[in-house]
């Protein structure tokens, strides 16, 4: 039996809202329908039709097939941490500013599909107090291992910026990092200030494909 099965039994994904798309489902006795997944309600797979009408299914009515395309549009709860290093360079009134991100998987549930981490490292402008993006956003595809605890790591270009200590210029102010779905759905989100929390996945949005 498919891992999936035994998580959405036990109602762990209360609530999973995705723009999914429509495919062919097929339940244990051969009955087939086109549908598109829309959640996941109290452990009850959520289905709209062309129509727009909305219909539950517990997972054992359905095929080992869908259980399988479950596993690759409904991401795990994650684990988001960022860190930063800096090098000081010769003049003294500037460095370089590195954010390395790590992500791991917080439960041991097999997932699938692809995900997108954007990493952004912001500015401040010291005289004006203005946000801003410091470089290029690092963008960064690949699937989660399915060993529990093991880490995708991954970082920014290096961005010259001024040392808090300047008179003038930009300073290191923050990162942002959204994990985002195959479906373009923030899946996990990680800053170093509430404000940008509010707006993460503005900032860090993935280039179109």
């Amino acid at each position: 039996m498919k891992s999936i099965y035994v998580v959405l039994m036990m109602g762990i994904f209360a609530e999973f809202s995705s723009f999914a798309e429509f495919r062919i489902w097929e339940d244990r006795s051969g009955r087939i329908w086109e549908g598109e997944f829309v959640t996941m309600n109290a452990g009850k797979v959520v289905v709209q039709n062309q129509s727009g009408t909305k219909t539950e299914y517990n997972p054992e009515q359905l095929s080992e097939n869908d259980l399988s395309y479950l596993e690759e549009i409904i991401p795990p709860k994650l684990s988001l941490d960022v860190s930063k290093t800096s090098n000081s360079s010769t003049s003294g009134n500037s460095e370089s500013i590195i954010c390395r991100a790590s992500i791991k998987k917080a439960n041991t549930r097999i997932y699938k599909g692809e995900l997108t981490a954007v990493l952004v490292v912001l500015a401040e402008e010291m005289r004006t107090g203005a946000f801003s993006k410091a470089g290029a956003s690092t963008e960064y595809s690949f699937v989660l291992p399915e060993k529990h605890g093991v880490v995708v790591e991954f970082e920014s270009s290096a961005v010259p910026l001024a040392k808090s200590s300047a008179k003038s210029g930009r300073v290191y102010a923050g990162y942002v990092l959204v994990v985002w779905d195959r479906f373009g759905n923030p899946v996990a989100v990680q800053s170093n200030r509430d404000s940008f929390l509010e707006r993460a996945t503005k900032i860090a949005r993935p280039r179109r494909r």
